[in-house]
């Protein structure tokens, strides 16, 4: 009885070793088919850039006619590679002589049909072409793509139809980009800057309806942009019954003097990053009879309300080193902000 048990552990032992042994060989072989796809990848793109990227630039360089060779369909996507990298490299003129050459070759057409139904990487591809193309026809679908869940295609096709019409896509993309976190402020005010004048227009028209949640970051793609708001707007952001993050974000946007008066209010903030915007922006707007309130904020119980009045005050023009330098005292809780600011000022 032992001996069937035991051969019957045995015959089991040898199966799965078989099994384990040919899964290692699959794997394996597997690994070795994606490395040689993977090499014969790299050297047909190789190629295609050896043929391809003379005669583009060259079709970038000639005023007279272009003359291209004949394109098969399976190195299409490889063609928008080549010529979407180029795009990111030129301006002006050059721009449009890459389009004409594109649309000499029907592009367009390949790239609205990867749109459709190309892989995660060929949509990309796409997105960027139809943008650069300002193809007007593929707006319906990169709309629904600037609304789908994959952040990295919504966001340049949101970019494309910037690219494609700046006011319309403002208008569409505004409710968007101030509900889509996913977006980063950063490279969203990087592609809104064809659309620098629509956005304002819109969100100067919006901020008093506007939800409360959507503000922040609503002022923020503003301060991004470098976009003035109205004083009028602003003051009405700065009311001491706006949340903290609308207030912060409506000092970091306050250039004008007749705001010092709201301001100022701000500097007794009950949350510490308002306080220290209010210091920077009174630094921005206010005058000697200021210097007072900023040098009472270096005893603030925050650290980074202390950097930032020390900040503020070594920003001032018409405070000399020496005069920062006299601020501090024995027992200062800001004599390292000071000394800090003034080593900043003494390099600079």
């Amino acid at each position: 009885m032992f001996s069937a048990i035991s051969d019957r552990y045995l015959l089991a032992a040898v199966v799965v070793g078989v099994v384990a042994v040919g899964l290692t060989l699959a794997i394996g072989l597997v690994i070795l088919g994606l490395r040689l796809h993977g090499r014969r990848d790299d050297l047909r793109w190789q190629a295609f850039v050896a043929q391809w990227r003379p005669l583009l630039l060259a079709a970038v360089l000639s005023q007279g006619p272009l003359e291209l060779p004949g394109l098969a369909r399976r190195d299409h996507g490889r063609f928008l590679r080549l010529w979407t990298y180029l795009h990111e490299s030129v301006r002006g003129d050059a721009t449009n002589r890459l389009n004409q050459a594109a649309l000499a070759l029907r592009m367009d057409q390949s790239a609205r049909r990867l749109l459709q139904r190309g892989t995660r990487a060929q949509q990309l591809q796409a997105i960027l072409a139809a943008g650069y193309l300002k193809d007007k026809t593929a707006w319906g679908t990169l709309q629904g793509m600037a609304a789908s869940r994959d952040g990295l295609l919504s966001v340049n096709a949101a970019r494309a139809l910037i690219r494609i019409d700046p006011l319309e896509g403002a208008q569409y993309l505004t409710p968007l980009i101030l509900a889509r976190h996913d977006w980063d402020v950063t490279r969203v005010a990087a592609f809104l800057v064809d659309a620098r004048e629509a956005f304002w227009l819109l969100l100067i028209r919006n901020i008093p309806v506007m939800a409360a949640r959507e503000l922040p970051r609503a002022l923020a793609l503003a301060d991004a942009l470098r976009l003035q708001l109205p004083p009028a707007t602003l003051r009405h952001l700065l009311h001491q019954g706006q949340p903290a993050a609308i207030v912060r974000n409506a000092l970091r946007l306050t250039t004008a003097a007749e705001l010092a008066d709201e301001v100022r209010a701000c500097l007794s903030h009950a949350v510490p990053v308002v306080r220290v915007e209010a210091a920077l922006a009174l630094a921005r707007i206010g005058g000697p009879q200021d210097v007072p309130r900023l040098t009472a904020l270096l005893e603030d119980a925050k650290w980074p309300v202390r950097l930032g009045a020390a900040q503020a005050l070594s920003s001032l023009p018409f405070l000399s080193t020496p005069q920062l330098v006299s601020l501090q005292r024995e027992g200062f809780a800001a004599n390292d902000v000071l000394r800090h600011v003034v080593a900043e000022r003494e390099w600079a």
